[in-house]
């Protein structure tokens, strides 16, 4: 797999969650080949006590040219006290992202030059 960083913060490491990021990556460079490298920060930063720990994911994607910046910081959604759900709902939004960028490139590289 091209370059990929993975970071906790405020929770100590898990290999499982980094398995999980791992796969996740893996399934998204494979699919878009462009990608030069991911970052991924996840943590579980102190939140008020009547909301619970809420898990906080951001990834950076790099594409030539250009890096995505992918934040999954839901303060109100309970299901991201779950690590993997919000992991992949990240994964899933960074995969719409790149989509779009590619279909852009795509779609400029194919219409011809008006002169």
């Amino acid at each position: 797999m091209k370059g990929l960083e993975i970071s906790f913060r405020d929770i100590s490491h898990s290999d499982a969650i980094e398995q999980h990021i791992r796969d996740k990556a893996s399934k998204l460079t494979q699919t878009f080949d462009e990608i030069t490298g991911i970052r991924a920060v996840v943590g579980l930063p102190h939140n008020h006590s009547y909301k619970g720990k809420l898990a906080h994911v951001s990834l950076e994607v790099g594409l030539p040219g250009q890096t995505v910046a992918i934040t999954r910081d839901k303060h109100d959604a309970a299901e991201h006290e779950d690590m993997y759900l919000a992991v992949s709902d990240a994964f899933d939004k960074a995969l719409r992202k790149v989509r779009q960028i590619h279909n852009k490139r795509i779609d400029k590289n194919r219409r011809p030059a008006e002169l």
